[in-house]
């Protein structure tokens, strides 16, 4: 689940992610802009930025809450799609289900996870690494170096 998420892939992707990782929830408060970017053009369906199923779209704009389960397509026209772009606001992605996301000092911040996760740890190079079981793991640095001086 995710909150207030952008555009990460074009359709191909958006295809992908929906057959490996299925059951994906995007939750979209109200106006929030965030959602909306970058752009979606519908006339250029296989290159534009695409997002994947499913969206949650939770409006709250006239004192009623709303939510709306949208359509496996990731860009539901009848979703948060359907806002104007001059409607759109940064103020809708600071708060999701009644809980403020901003954050005034980083060492609020926090890592959720559910019990099944036995390890969490930091490697050298800052990587948060999360493990169910109580294996090593190790991240394996590309070797392969090239010289691109000499093609210059």
């Amino acid at each position: 689940m995710t909150f207030g998420q952008p555009r990460v892939g074009n359709a191909v992707f958006a295809s992908y992610f929906a057959k490996y990782v299925p059951n994906t929830i995007r939750l979209v408060h109200g106006h929030d802009i965030v959602p909306h970017l970058p752009p979606y053009f519908s006339f250029l369906s296989k290159l534009t930025y695409h997002h994947f199923p499913r969206e949650v779209w939770i409006d709250d704009s006239d004192d009623n809450t709303t939510e709306q389960i949208c359509d496996a397509s990731g860009e539901d026209p009848n979703c948060c799609r359907c806002l104007s772009i001059l409607s759109l606001s940064i103020q809708d992605h600071f708060t999701y289900l009644g809980v403020d996301m901003e954050s005034d000092d980083w060492s609020t911040c926090r890592i959720i996870t559910a019990q099944s996760v036995e390890r969490l740890r930091k490697d050298l190079a800052s990587n948060i690494i999360m493990t169910k079981h109580g294996v090593e793991v190790s991240i394996v640095e590309n070797s392969m170096q090239t010289d691109w001086s000499s093609s210059i």
